[in-house]
């Protein structure tokens, strides 16, 4: 009886053990997620929600640019479209854009733009369209791409945010879509190889030249500074000293000049000298200046210092100048003050000259 009994013990606890079993096995194959999984995916979600979040929200992102109209990013784009006529032949179906800001207000513009290498800076020579966006609507414009220098520019600007994207191929990458997030403004850094340095010793040059600093505002001043400093600039170009002829400006250009280097200045009533080194003149492309290569008469060198922040939001660009005009020569220590300024497509602008000491050995 004990013995049938124990018999029947373990048997029953054979069909125990087969039955859990059973149920572990079926546990493990179902479809529902395991509570790690579900934790997977929901922090997963949460990720998503935030990225799409960022887009619908805005934040500092002003706009999404898509740039393959064959790519699923663009395909996928449901919603009222409406086309901006450019004008623009793209050739090819991948010159077709489409945009789509999270904001409401955010001025997008298509600029034409053309690289000035005496500036070291686009020039905007067309502005294409500009659009005030509606929040989640879409946008599409036909332009191309180029393969080198860019023809064309799409910018979004918001109160005092803004993003650019040059319409050229990076060699890098294939970008199907942009987000174009406010980039702030960050001015590049003033070296003695900089476009904007030539200013710097143009104005530093000027105050030597002319040392009667009363007259550095009067018109002839002005406008032979600013010659000056396109010279230097050619001959950075150019690499030469040997002219021909004239460098020619586009007005854009000799604005650029004069407003950096004299922010406070009305051009306007800086009368252009009749017989100066910079003169106006009309061509059937627009006004345009001519500027005699000048150097105030090769009268002295110059030397680089470097800048120094000095900490209300200015900077001195330190540059010793020799003035060899007479017996001997004489040393003078200068420190243009200049700012940053997004206007300037310099990156500064001038705001002083004055005296300074220089480091010795």
């Amino acid at each position: 009886m004990k013995k049938l009994t124990a018999v029947l013990l373990a048997l029953i606890m054979l069909l125990s053990f087969a039955a859990c079993g059973g149920k572990g096995d079926g546990e493990t194959t179902t479809d529902a997620p395991s509570q790690t999984e579900e934790a997977k995916t929901k922090d997963n979600g949460s990720a998503n929600d935030k990225d799409g979040n960022k887009e619908a929200d805005g934040d500092d992102l002003l706009m999404t640019l898509y740039i393959d109209s064959a790519s699923e990013d663009y395909q996928s784009l449901k919603g009222k479209i409406e086309t901006i006529n450019t004008g623009i032949d793209p050739q090819t179906s991948a010159g077709c854009f489409r945009f789509i800001s999270p904001k409401n207000g955010v001025k997008v513009r298509l600029e034409a733009i053309m690289w000035s290498p005496i500036v070291d800076e686009f020039e905007v020579t067309e502005t294409v369209f500009e659009i005030s966006t509606e929040k989640g609507k879409i946008y599409e414009f036909d332009c191309y791409v180029t393969e080198t220098i860019p023809d064309y520019r799409i910018v979004a600007e918001y109160g005092e945010m803004n993003a650019d994207y040059y319409l050229a191929m990076d060699g890098y990458e294939v970008v199907t879509k942009l987000l174009m997030v406010d980039k702030g403004f960050v001015p590049e850094e003033i070296t003695e190889d900089s476009p904007f340095y030539s200013l710097c010793v143009a104005r530093a040059a000027s105050d030597v030249f002319y040392n009667d600093r009363l007259v550095k505002y009067e018109p002839p001043v002005v406008w032979d500074t600013i010659a000056y400093a396109v010279t230097l600039n050619e001959f950075k170009m150019n690499g030469t000293e040997d002219y021909v002829n004239m460098i020619g400006l586009s007005e854009w250009e000799a604005d650029a000049y004069f407003s950096t280097l004299y922010p406070t200045l009305i051009e306007s009533d800086t009368e252009l000298p009749e017989n100066g080194n910079v003169v106006a003149a009309h061509f059937s492309t627009g006004e345009k200046y001519l500027v005699q290569p000048y150097a105030f008469e090769r009268f002295g060198t110059n030397e680089f210092y470097g800048v120094e922040d000095n900490g209300d939001g200015t900077y001195s660009v330190k540059i010793r100048i020799d003035d060899y005009r007479y017996e001997g020569y004489e040393e003078f220590g200068l420190a243009v003050i200049v700012k940053p300024d997004a206007n300037s497509p310099f990156g500064y602008v001038i705001t002083d000259v004055v005296d300074c000491d220089l480091p010795r050995g």
